[in-house]
């Protein structure tokens, strides 16, 4: 645009004219377009549009509850304090001997539930460590430096026995340098995973024989979960004990938390035992008694929930050619169930 006029000249009506190359230079607002072409076949976009999915938002505590619970647990350990105080000063004022007597009985207490209390914790931390190690172990990403530390990590709480010792020397004999995370994780689960594995199936094969049996002579509902839940608790202990951790009643409670987040894997499992109930009319129950199908089913659950628990424990991730199968773990109980049968 050009402007030769005077600008000492004064007001008045005035034309101006723009150049071409302004309009062109203006920017186009960006947006869908309609061209008209004698094409007929259907556009194929260059580049796939990538939708960033917003992360889901972080979820807070209850800062109130927190402040709650903090409260009560003050409030009983005080009670617990002024009581034990009271009842050694009145100890002393009867004689010197009964209150040293009372202090020691509280010094006891206290050193012991500090005792429990820190193998509580120092179990429960242990499994948190190995399940950050899993976390990042599953990430196939991550650089060979970091698996290797991770890995002697996990090297570090596995069980000192034979069959471990002589997994851990057969991994550090066959791993190198130059082998991907992947490469590590595979020889890993294959020298030194593998024992723990079966004796954390031996464990799992015990729970599947109990429910099947249990259910089977169960005569109510109620018998049925209560004996299901104890066998359930049983083989998480066992799982715990079999890779390394201390089945401590923390531990216990943190992996039933977490079976009971991933209960939901167990929907489709469900659904496959109870087409295979309903189509068990011939070949089984035939040589079994009519509760048999439900005791199958019982023990299909409990198969799964020891493969999830086995996953929970593990310090790595299951490979695909690794995951026991539900199949294989049931069969044997079908097998001796069938055995026992034609005895």
């Amino acid at each position: 645009m050009t402007d030769q006029s005077d600008r000492k000249a004064p007001m008045t009506a005035r034309v101006i004219e723009i150049d071409p190359a302004d309009e062109l230079a203006r920017p186009r607002p960006i947006g869908p377009q309609v061209i008209a072409t004698e094409r007929t076949e259907p556009v194929t976009p260059s580049e796939r549009s990538v939708v960033v999915v917003a992360p889901p938002p972080a979820r807070r505590r209850d800062g109130v509850i927190t402040f709650g619970l903090a409260g009560v647990a003050v409030f009983f350990v005080g009670w617990l304090v002024v009581d034990a105080a009271a009842w050694i000063s009145t100890a002393f004022e009867r004689s010197a001997g009964l209150g040293v007597l009372a202090a020691a009985a509280i010094s006891a207490g206290v050193a012991g539930a500090g005792l429990v209390i820190a193998r509580e914790l120092a179990s429960l931390f242990r499994l948190k460590n190995v399940e950050t190690i899993h976390r990042s172990l599953a990430d196939q990403h991550v650089p060979p430096a970091d698996a290797r530390r991770a890995i002697a990590d996990v090297l570090a709480v596995v069980p000192r026995e034979r069959e471990t010792a002589a997994g851990i020397e057969a991994f550090q004999r066959q791993v190198q340098l130059h082998h991907s995370t992947a490469q590590q994780i595979e020889i890993l689960s294959r020298t030194v995973m593998k024992p723990l594995d079966r004796r954390a199936e031996a464990h799992v094969r015990t729970a599947v024989l109990r429910a099947f049996g249990i259910t089977a002579i169960s005569p109510t509902a109620l018998t049925d979960a209560v004996f299901f839940l104890a066998c359930g608790v049983r083989m998480v202990r066992g799982i715990a004990a079999s890779y390394g951790h201390r089945p401590t009643a923390a531990t216990t409670i943190h992996l039933l938390r977490r079976l009971v987040l991933e209960a939901g894997k167990l929907g489709a499992v469900d659904i496959a035992s109870a087409s295979l109930v309903q189509h068990l009319g011939g070949a089984v129950t035939e040589r079994v008694a009519t509760s048999a199908a439900d005791a199958l089913y019982a023990s299909y659950r409990m198969a799964r929930l020891g493969i999830i628990v086995m996953d929970l424990c593990r310090p790595i991730p299951f490979q695909e050619n690794d995951v026991p199968s539900v199949g294989s773990l049931v069969g044997n109980v079908v097998r001796r169930r069938s055995e026992a049968q034609s005895d």
